[in-house]
């Protein structure tokens, strides 16, 4: 039987965003582009969502405009009430770490919703963190677990992780060693650290059977 010792907590994580990669855009070095960040402000100005996010991207980075992190978030949330998902889930953000914005985890957790509900991964993800900790909603274990499967299924590496955890565990309410295990493995393979360190435990515990059933379904996740 595994040792519940080494189950780690499903513990909240926020993604703090220091600088966002983005094709042709980052922190500014050597000459800046001014004219691309002009034409972004103009559509921006003129309700173009894209550029709006754009925009939010240029300040939060800083490319070819003083970073300002308050500015980024004006623009952000301009898409992101247009409906646009990449704009929802960066102003969950802004509104989950106070970047920009008055700290406000349940206005987070609204926007994290809308942009998990159009499939962004790592909105899905923040969604579940948010019910699996109680943060900006009501603690649910049990929609976290949809959340975090939903995301671990579009290849979100700490949504594996964390949907490995939880079926070793069975805080969610369904024990599974195998699929964790898989979950796990899946994780490890595409470099997710933790996954790997806990996987070389676990797996260490399991029947010769059992460790077959998991190489096997990892190879499909």
């Amino acid at each position: 039987m595994m040792s519940r010792t080494f189950l780690p907590k499903v513990t909240t994580l926020i993604v703090l965003l220091g600088v966002v990669s983005i094709s042709g855009c980052g922190a500014m070095t050597g000459s800046p582009l001014p004219k691309t960040v002009v034409m972004a402000q103009t559509q921006a100005s003129e309700g173009n969502a894209n550029a709006q996010y754009q925009m939010g991207l240029h300040y939060t980075n800083g490319y070819g405009v003083a970073q300002d992190y308050r500015e980024a978030s004006h623009w952000f949330e301009k898409a992101a009430k247009q409906g646009h998902m990449n704009a929802q889930y960066m102003i969950g953000i802004a509104y989950s770490s106070g970047r920009g914005v008055p700290r406000d985890t349940q206005t987070a957790y609204t926007w994290f919703r809308l942009a998990a509900q159009q499939g962004h991964a790592a909105a899905l993800y923040q969604q579940a963190e948010a019910l699996a900790n109680g943060r900006g909603v009501a603690k649910n274990t049990s929609l976290a677990f949809t959340a975090y499967e939903q995301a671990a299924n579009a290849g979100h590496l700490s949504s594996q992780y964390a949907l490995g955890v939880l079926l070793l565990s069975g805080r969610a309410g369904t024990k599974d060693i195998v699929k964790g295990n898989a979950w796990l493995a899946a994780a490890s393979r595409d470099g997710h650290v933790e996954a790997k360190e806990l996987f070389d435990v676990t797996s260490a515990q399991l029947s010769a059977q059992d460790r077959a059933k998991v190489d096997l379904m990892a190879k499909d996740l």
